[in-house]
Protein backbone atom coordinates (compact mmCIF):
# COMPACT_ATOMS: atom_id res chain seq x y z
CA UNK A 1 0.00 0.00 0.00
CA UNK A 2 1.25 3.53 -0.42
CA UNK A 3 0.27 4.67 3.04
CA UNK A 4 3.46 2.46 4.36
CA UNK A 5 5.91 3.68 1.86
CA UNK A 6 5.05 7.26 3.02
CA UNK A 7 4.65 6.63 6.45
CA UNK A 8 8.36 5.14 6.28
CA UNK A 9 9.81 8.36 5.54
CA UNK A 10 7.52 11.32 7.38
CA UNK A 11 7.58 12.61 10.70
CA UNK A 12 5.07 11.88 12.85
CA UNK A 13 2.95 14.39 14.70
CA UNK A 14 4.49 14.05 17.85
CA UNK A 15 7.67 14.66 16.59
CA UNK A 16 6.48 18.06 14.94
CA UNK A 17 4.87 18.67 17.76
CA UNK A 18 7.46 18.12 20.44
CA UNK A 19 9.89 21.42 20.34
CA UNK A 20 8.20 23.78 22.53
CA UNK A 21 8.42 26.46 20.12
CA UNK A 22 6.06 24.20 18.73
CA UNK A 23 3.42 24.17 21.55
CA UNK A 24 1.48 27.28 20.33
CA UNK A 25 0.67 25.70 17.38
CA UNK A 26 -0.44 22.59 18.13
CA UNK A 27 -4.11 23.72 17.92
CA UNK A 28 -3.51 24.11 13.89
CA UNK A 29 -1.32 21.43 13.69
CA UNK A 30 -3.50 18.81 15.74
CA UNK A 31 -5.81 17.96 12.69
CA UNK A 32 -5.64 14.40 11.87
CA UNK A 33 -5.22 14.96 8.04
CA UNK A 34 -2.09 17.14 7.90
CA UNK A 35 -0.24 13.92 9.31
CA UNK A 36 -2.51 10.63 7.82
CA UNK A 37 -1.68 9.05 4.64
CA UNK A 38 -4.66 8.96 2.72
CA UNK A 39 -5.54 9.76 -0.78
CA UNK A 40 -7.40 13.07 -0.11
CA UNK A 41 -4.04 13.84 2.29
CA UNK A 42 -1.29 13.03 0.04
CA UNK A 43 -2.69 13.81 -3.44
CA UNK A 44 -3.50 17.45 -1.60
CA UNK A 45 -0.06 17.98 -0.10
CA UNK A 46 2.18 16.66 -3.18
CA UNK A 47 -0.36 19.15 -5.50
CA UNK A 48 0.05 22.15 -2.44
CA UNK A 49 4.32 21.32 -2.62
CA UNK A 50 4.52 21.72 -5.87
CA UNK A 51 2.09 24.55 -6.74
CA UNK A 52 4.18 26.51 -4.53
CA UNK A 53 8.12 24.85 -5.40
CA UNK A 54 7.45 26.38 -8.84
CA UNK A 55 6.64 29.89 -8.06
CA UNK A 56 9.59 32.69 -7.58
CA UNK A 57 8.95 33.41 -3.81
CA UNK A 58 11.32 33.05 -0.88
CA UNK A 59 10.31 30.88 2.13
CA UNK A 60 9.09 28.62 0.03
CA UNK A 61 8.83 25.77 2.48
CA UNK A 62 7.39 27.64 5.49
CA UNK A 63 4.57 28.77 2.72
CA UNK A 64 4.16 24.88 1.75
CA UNK A 65 3.78 23.69 5.34
CA UNK A 66 1.26 27.06 5.80
CA UNK A 67 -0.85 26.20 2.87
CA UNK A 68 -1.03 22.82 3.68
CA UNK A 69 -2.53 23.55 7.38
CA UNK A 70 -5.07 25.97 6.03
CA UNK A 71 -6.02 23.79 2.79
CA UNK A 72 -5.73 20.59 6.00
CA UNK A 73 -3.29 18.09 3.22
CA UNK A 74 -0.33 16.15 4.32
CA UNK A 75 2.31 18.91 5.67
CA UNK A 76 5.53 16.72 5.35
CA UNK A 77 4.60 15.80 1.62
CA UNK A 78 4.28 19.48 1.24
CA UNK A 79 7.15 20.40 2.51
CA UNK A 80 9.02 17.92 0.97
CA UNK A 81 7.86 19.01 -2.60
CA UNK A 82 8.74 22.53 -2.09
CA UNK A 83 12.00 21.17 -2.05
CA UNK A 84 11.55 20.30 -5.69
CA UNK A 85 13.45 23.68 -6.45
CA UNK A 86 16.81 24.51 -4.88
CA UNK A 87 19.97 25.70 -5.76
CA UNK A 88 20.56 22.95 -8.41
CA UNK A 89 17.33 22.80 -9.73
CA UNK A 90 16.72 26.93 -10.22
CA UNK A 91 18.35 27.54 -13.62
CA UNK A 92 16.69 24.26 -15.77
CA UNK A 93 13.49 25.47 -14.37
CA UNK A 94 13.79 28.86 -14.91
CA UNK A 95 15.08 28.35 -18.44
CA UNK A 96 11.94 26.24 -18.93
CA UNK A 97 9.79 28.65 -17.26
CA UNK A 98 11.13 31.22 -19.62
CA UNK A 99 10.77 29.09 -22.65
CA UNK A 100 6.96 28.19 -22.14
CA UNK A 101 6.01 32.22 -21.19
CA UNK A 102 7.57 33.07 -24.33
CA UNK A 103 5.86 30.36 -26.37
CA UNK A 104 2.59 31.78 -24.98
CA UNK A 105 3.59 35.30 -24.73
CA UNK A 106 4.95 34.97 -28.13
CA UNK A 107 7.87 37.11 -27.19
CA UNK A 108 11.22 36.33 -27.62
CA UNK A 109 14.58 37.95 -26.76
CA UNK A 110 18.11 37.33 -28.72
CA UNK A 111 20.34 35.24 -26.83
CA UNK A 112 24.12 36.38 -26.74
CA UNK A 113 26.36 34.58 -28.79
CA UNK A 114 29.01 34.81 -25.60
CA UNK A 115 26.26 32.70 -23.51
CA UNK A 116 23.97 33.75 -20.64
CA UNK A 117 25.24 35.42 -17.88
CA UNK A 118 23.62 37.01 -14.59
CA UNK A 119 24.50 40.29 -16.35
CA UNK A 120 22.66 39.99 -18.92
CA UNK A 121 19.72 38.61 -17.27
CA UNK A 122 19.76 41.58 -15.10
CA UNK A 123 19.98 43.96 -18.10
CA UNK A 124 17.49 42.36 -19.89
CA UNK A 125 15.25 41.63 -17.11
CA UNK A 126 12.25 43.68 -18.27
CA UNK A 127 12.22 42.08 -21.20
CA UNK A 128 12.20 38.43 -19.27
CA UNK A 129 10.05 38.96 -16.28
CA UNK A 130 6.86 37.95 -18.01
CA UNK A 131 7.32 35.23 -20.04
CA UNK A 132 9.18 33.86 -17.07
CA UNK A 133 6.72 35.03 -14.28
CA UNK A 134 3.74 33.20 -17.16
CA UNK A 135 5.80 30.08 -17.22
CA UNK A 136 6.26 29.53 -13.81
CA UNK A 137 2.74 29.96 -12.92
CA UNK A 138 1.90 27.66 -15.92
CA UNK A 139 4.18 24.83 -14.72
CA UNK A 140 2.70 25.73 -11.19
CA UNK A 141 -0.35 24.62 -12.08
CA UNK A 142 -0.07 22.30 -14.62
CA UNK A 143 2.20 20.00 -12.13
CA UNK A 144 -0.38 20.64 -9.14
CA UNK A 145 -3.32 19.38 -11.02
CA UNK A 146 -1.41 16.74 -12.83
CA UNK A 147 0.18 15.17 -9.53
CA UNK A 148 -3.25 15.26 -7.77
CA UNK A 149 -4.88 13.39 -10.50
CA UNK A 150 -2.77 11.23 -10.97
CA UNK A 151 -1.66 10.12 -7.26
CA UNK A 152 -5.75 9.93 -6.85
CA UNK A 153 -5.70 7.51 -9.86
CA UNK A 154 -2.89 5.33 -8.78
CA UNK A 155 -3.87 4.92 -5.50
CA UNK A 156 -7.28 4.10 -6.44
CA UNK A 157 -5.84 1.33 -8.88
CA UNK A 158 -3.82 0.28 -5.73
CA UNK A 159 -6.33 -0.04 -3.34
CA UNK A 160 -8.50 -1.69 -6.34
CA UNK A 161 -5.81 -4.45 -7.13
CA UNK A 162 -5.25 -4.95 -3.69
CA UNK A 163 -8.69 -5.89 -3.14
CA UNK A 164 -8.72 -8.18 -5.88
CA UNK A 165 -5.50 -9.84 -4.18
CA UNK A 166 -7.42 -10.45 -1.28
CA UNK A 167 -10.75 -12.01 -2.89
CA UNK A 168 -8.22 -14.30 -5.13
CA UNK A 169 -6.38 -15.39 -1.90
CA UNK A 170 -9.55 -15.67 0.65
CA UNK A 171 -11.80 -17.76 -3.17
CA UNK A 172 -8.55 -20.10 -3.14
CA UNK A 173 -8.29 -20.32 0.47
CA UNK A 174 -11.93 -21.63 0.43
CA UNK A 175 -10.81 -23.72 -2.76
CA UNK A 176 -8.65 -25.63 -0.72
CA UNK A 177 -10.95 -26.79 1.96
Amino acid sequence: MPRKFFRRWAPSKETVLSPSFMQPFAKWLSHPNLWHFNRRSVSGGVAVGLFIAFLPIPFQMVLAAIAAVFLRVNVALAVAMALLSNPLTMVPIFWTAYMIGSWLTGCRIALPQSGISFEWVMAQIHTIWLPMLLGLLSISTVSAVVSFVVIRVLWRLNVILHKRRKQHERASNIDRK
